[in-house]
Parts: structure tokens; sequence; C-alpha cells
């Protein structure tokens, strides 16, 4: 019976290591989609930085007090677009709440640039934000704008 509990085991850990290594589903690096994000950002007048994790990010307020963390519960609201334009989500005028652990790990990466009461756009790479799965709005292996003002850090 320990024999069969420890077959099924390593049976189950080598299918699940095996999908996150599908041959099929690739990442595209940063760098590849660095002149499709720099010529949005020039379009739609994005003053940007871009950081070491290849995130391009205007802060358009600072904020003050509390920056946050991985931990932190974050108020705020967002609109979501595709580079060529398409909403994936707006929750501009509906803030959001949420455990800042439970966004894309862009957001993860950028959201600290800014404190609570700051405004942020941030244009994220594929690799950070939907992969090469994508989602039911956002084709795999695509970039993603955010412009974000984060109201709230508890």
């Amino acid at each position: 019976m320990k024999r069969i509990g420890i077959l099924l085991f390593t049976i189950l850990y080598i299918t699940s290591c095996s999908k996150k290594n599908d041959p099929g589903c690739m990442s595209v690096p940063p760098g590849e989609e660095a002149s499709s994000m720099a010529a949005f950002c020039k379009k739609n007048s994005i003053i940007y930085t871009v950081d070491s994790n290849g995130i391009y990010y205007q802060v358009l307020d600072q904020g003050s007090g509390i920056t946050p963390n991985d931990n932190s519960i974050i108020t705020a609201t967002y609109i979501a677009k595709t580079l060529d334009g398409n909403v994936i989500e707006d929750n501009s005028t509906t803030p959001v709440t949420s455990p800042l652990y439970k966004f894309i790990e862009g957001w993860r990466i950028a959201i600290p640039y800014i404190q609570k009461g700051g405004h942020i756009k941030m244009v994220i790479p594929s690799s950070l934000a939907f992969g090469c799965t994508g989602s039911d709005k956002v084709a795999p292996n695509s970039p993603v704008y955010y412009d974000v003002v984060l109201i709230d850090v508890n």
C-alpha cells in the first residue's frame, strides 16, 4: 500500500512538472517585446522608465504614506488594455480590494513604486502578465497596459 502511495505521488509530481515545462507553452523574454512596448508608450504619451524586469512605467503621482508589499491589502482603481487598445478590464470607477500577492507578477513588482494615493501607468511584459497561456481576453504572449490609482494600503 505504501509503495502505491509513493508511486502515485511520483506520477503526480512528474506530470505537474511536465506541464510547467511544456514545450508548447514558451514565454517570450521581455527584451523581445521591448520595441512594441516602447511604441505603445510613445503613441500614448507615456514618459517611461524601464525597470530591471522589463516593465515600462510612469509614476504620475508618487502618493504618500505606506508603500505596499506582497502581503499588503490594496484598494485600487484601474483600467487594463492590450497594446492594440482592447479593454481587458475596467475598474476605473469601482475600486478592487485584494492582497497584492493575488495580482499578476508585474503588479507585485511595480505597484510598490508608488504609495497610498499614487497613480502609475505600467506596460507589463507578457512573462509578468498572462504569459504563454494568455486569458479569455488576452492572447498568449501579449504585453498588457495598466493605469492604476492606489487608493489605500493596509
